[in-house]
């Protein structure tokens, strides 16, 4: 079976320096270890956004100038059968990071997804149950407690997850560019 490929322009909030570093590391680990895809560490805000790009950005800029910084916790490894969220810390939820999600996809001319289930893959495809349990396990003591998100990062998810380019990241409270 083929990976399953993204579309359009993603919105993510991303951890930064060394909780950023040390998930990438964790993320590249297992993706070598397994045969799986290497992908940035984020959390998705809102994903699959069409049209263009310039206007794309430009909304982005008005709904970062919106959002204040974000505080992530997460509350433990989960996985499910879904090949985006085969293994994965789940974001603990907060008033905040639903708002953000609210407002995301009220700016894009969404409504707001009752289902948002905030998390952060480690490891995107297929496998088996008991390799899951055991990864869980072995995962939990390594992940961080949580980290600050403050930045909006906009994400050409186009094809496969290697293929993913960063287009802007924009300073949560003021819309600049970094």
């Amino acid at each position: 079976m083929s990976e399953p490929r993204a579309k359009g322009l993603s919105l993510w909030v991303m951890p930064e320096g060394r909780v950023r570093e040390g998930l990438a590391a964790l993320i590249g680990g297992l993706a070598a270890r397994l045969g799986t895809a290497a992908f940035a560490p984020h959390v998705t805000l809102l994903p699959g956004l069409s049209g263009p790009e310039s206007e794309v950005l430009a909304r982005a800029r008005v709904l970062a100038t919106e959002l204040t910084p974000l505080s992530l916790g997460f509350s433990g490894v989960d996985g499910t059968g879904e090949h985006f969220r085969c293994l994965f810390l789940r974001v603990a939820p907060s008033p905040a990071l639903r708002d953000a999600h609210a407002r995301a996809a009220h700016r894009f001319g969404r409504e707001p997804e009752p289902s948002f289930d905030p998390h952060l893959s480690l490891v995107y495809g297929m496998l088996d149950t008991g390799l899951k349990v055991d990864l869980k396990h072995e995962l939990g003591p390594l992940a961080p407690p949580s980290f600050e998100g403050g930045c909006l990062h906009v994400w050409r998810t186009e094809g496969r997850a290697g293929e993913w380019r960063e287009v802007a990241a924009l300073a949560l409270g003021s819309g600049a560019d970094l």
